[in-house]
């Protein structure tokens, strides 16, 4: 999946995981990826339905993001954050990595509950270095939300890339 070297040195790794609805949640991802390359971090942009166990365990970096329906997190990253309850019974296989989430969200209001849902199920769990998730909320525009998450994807590959603290 993943470049381990280029000219010699070591790649860092990253994986951006999304299911999105009306496509908000993909874009998104997108661009958390685009500020993430940026800095020379080797990124693999994914929804869940694609996704493998595997791909997060060769990152060095876990980013996931959903649509915030009823303040919660979409089903369908549920089921596959709780598929990754093998990973977790097979040593804590993703313990350390760096961690990240995103949501598309109508309120702000309903958009923290689900990045503090994706923090908690994910993050809490795997035992991940985690970054505070971003929100994009109904009417912040295009640009705006491209700025933000490509800062986020920054931030993400900063993390990455520097020592365990």
């Amino acid at each position: 999946m993943f470049l381990r070297q280029v000219n010699g040195l070591a790649v860092k790794r990253l994986i951006v995981i999304y299911y999105t609805g009306t496509g908000n949640t993909e874009k998104m991802a997108e661009e958390i990826g685009k500020g993430a390359e940026r800095l020379g971090v080797k990124v693999a942009v994914k929804s869940v339905r694609e996704c493998e166990l595997g791909d997060m365990v060769e990152a060095d970096g876990i980013v996931i993001g959903s649509p915030t329906y009823f303040s919660n997190v979409a089903w369908q990253v549920k089921r596959f954050i709780d598929e990754s309850i093998t990973l977790y019974r097979k040593g804590h296989q993703l313990s350390g990595k760096v961690g990240g989430c995103f949501t598309s969200a109508g309120t702000r209001r309903d958009g923290k509950d689900c990045v503090r849902m994706l923090e908690l199920a994910l993050g809490l769990h795997h035992k991940l270095r985690m970054i505070a998730g971003i929100i994009s909320a109904s009417g912040e525009g295009a640009e705006e939300m491209s700025k933000k998450c490509q800062q986020y994807g920054m931030k993400i590959a900063k993390q990455i890339q520097s020592p365990i603290q």
